[in-house]
């Protein structure tokens, strides 16, 4: 049998008269085809093979790290729908807590530029969002107290308590009402929509503390994933 020439830069007139030894039945035309598209992939599987398994080695490790080893089931929960909202919402919430916390008081009217909220505005968008929300799905008056919060410890102790009403939220309801209506800002929605926020709006100003904090040299600590 006759190999292919390992020189990819061989002329279409070359491969033609190599097809047609292999079979002289076989118009020119076909096997000019064929052979471009074989050289084609095989030049491709050089770059993306051993690309694709450096990055499983890379990122499988990665992975593995970023994952406790105590990352709850919540499959095996009496309302495990709902459960699993309520754990990426925890992790999150774990998250902007210890951001909080770590967040020295003199940083947090720290802004990036002008056009953006401060750190300590952020967090207390968090904790407002969080109320509203979270009291939406409770089918209950939002509870939030609407006064200025100045220092750390008032924002700190704010999403503090919007985080605690959440849990209290998420922990009274169940699966068989994920589809009962509720309202989003004007929009008919349902409850399973309102409950997927929660977490959705922490992870979106997440993504702004951990800046902020890296901006200021800090670093920012993990939760289970």
């Amino acid at each position: 049998m006759q190999n292919f020439p390992t020189n990819h830069s061989c002329s279409i007139h070359d491969s033609t008269e190599m097809l047609s030894r292999l079979d002289p039945f076989q118009s020119p035309s076909v096997g000019t085809r064929r052979i471009v598209l074989a050289f084609m992939f095989r030049s491709i599987a050089r770059f993306v093979v051993p690309i694709g398994m450096v990055l499983v080695s890379v990122l499988a490790p990665v992975a593995h790290a970023q994952i406790a080893p105590d990352l709850p089931n919540p499959s095996t929960a009496p309302n495990p729908l709902t459960a699993t909202l309520s754990l990426f919402r925890c992790n999150m919430q774990d998250k902007i807590m210890k951001s909080a916390e770590a967040m020295p008081e003199s940083k947090y009217s720290y802004r990036p530029t002008k056009d953006v909220r401060s750190f300590g505005e952020i967090v207390t968008h968090v904790a407002d969002i969080s109320y509203t929300l979270c009291s939406n799905a409770k089918g209950a008056a939002n509870p939030a107290t609407p006064t200025v919060k100045v220092s750390k410890t008032e924002i700190v102790a704010y999403l503090k308590g919007s985080f605690d009403y959440c849990d209290g939220a998420f922990s009274g309801f169940t699966d068989a009402h994920l589809n009962d209506p509720a309202d989003f800002f004007g929009f008919k929605t349902n409850k399973m929509f309102i409950l997927t926020q929660v977490g959705n709006h922490d992870a979106l100003h997440y993504g702004n503390l951990v800046t902020y904090m890296r901006l200021n040299a800090l670093v920012p600590s993990g939760g289970w994933f």
